[in-house]
């Protein structure tokens, strides 16, 4: 168990820039009421929201780390990506995530397609994208619940928008060697996220393509701490990086009402030390 007399950090949050339901402006607020030291703002395959929650972090007082979640591929799983103390105006950077949004696009709509195929027509206005125009699976999700097709947006992932059901549309996702590489360019910290979900249920599989990753991909570190870590996932997450030589990151994932998820505190037992930002800052200074 960590001390607390310190204080708490989430390094992994989204915005209506992506699936969350708060702005940035009001998450950092929340940060702030919160008590929190720091909240990383890491909103899915762009950085539309940077621009306000630093700004508001200035006003506020509370410190905000400019981020990204990116997904990647890795033997057919989806491996999402933290990059923190990113450059937000870096030119790789939003090159590599305009293309990112074209992708999703082109992948929108196969989806929507799939699903008039399945008797199920949503039309461009029932769906709502989030503040900067990413529509993920989520809001679809919704629009399906809101229609009576399932009986709430979760159900509807479970039973039409995942792997393997009805639905599903291939992701065209890069590499994680490709996405560290751009983190890096950006002039961040790039990060393994949520190890307990590149393959749900299997721990072996987990670990398995999470070792695989962290050798090959060039990461500096990995989420030891996550909102559904178990205290068997954290042990095992803090020998991996104890291992491997890696940072150790953390976060809620919080989406606001979108999931149960509490920032700062996951489900409830999660803590993040601010005192993990210590060997972030170290190494960004060393490669600066």
């Amino acid at each position: 168990m960590e001390a607390r007399q310190q204080r708490g950090v989430d390094l992994h949050a989204h915005t209506t820039a992506s699936d969350g339901t708060l702005t940035p402006r009001e998450l950092v607020a929340l940060a702030g009421e919160t008590g929190l030291g720091a909240v990383a703002i890491t909103d899915h395959d762009g950085v539309a929201g940077l621009e306000e929650g630093l700004a508001a972090g200035k006003e506020l007082g509370v410190r905000v780390i400019p981020g990204v979640e990116i997904s990647t591929d890795q033997e057919g799983r989806e491996v999402h990506i933290v990059g923190l103390f990113i450059r937000p105006d870096c030119r790789e950077l939003l090159d590599f995530l305009e293309e990112r949004k074209r992708e999703r696009l082109r992948r929108n709509d196969r989806l929507l397609e799939r699903l008039r195929e399945l008797g199920m027509p949503l039309s461009p206005g029932e769906v709502e994208p989030g503040f900067g125009g990413l529509l993920t699976r989520t809001h679809v999700a919704e629009a399906m619940a809101r229609r009576g097709w399932a009986a709430s947006p979760v159900e509807a992932l479970e039973t039409y928008l995942i792997p393997g059901k009805p639905a599903w549309v291939e992701k065209n996702a890069p590499r994680p060697r490709a996405c560290v590489e751009i983190i890096h360019k950006a002039g961040g910290l790039a990060f393994l996220a949520h190890l307990d979900r590149i393959h749900k249920g299997d721990q072996a599989c987990c670990l398995s393509i999470a070792r695989q990753v962290l050798r090959e991909a060039g990461l500096d570190g990995l989420e030891a701490r996550y909102a559904t870590y178990t205290p068997q996932w954290e042990e095992t997450a803090d020998r991996l990086a104890a291992e491997l030589g890696l940072l150790r990151s953390g976060g809620s994932d919080f989406h606001g009402t979108r999931k149960p998820n509490r920032l700062g505190t996951g489900l409830g037992g999660m803590f993040v030390p601010e005192s993990w930002l210590v060997p972030m800052e170290e190494k960004l200074q060393h490669q600066g």
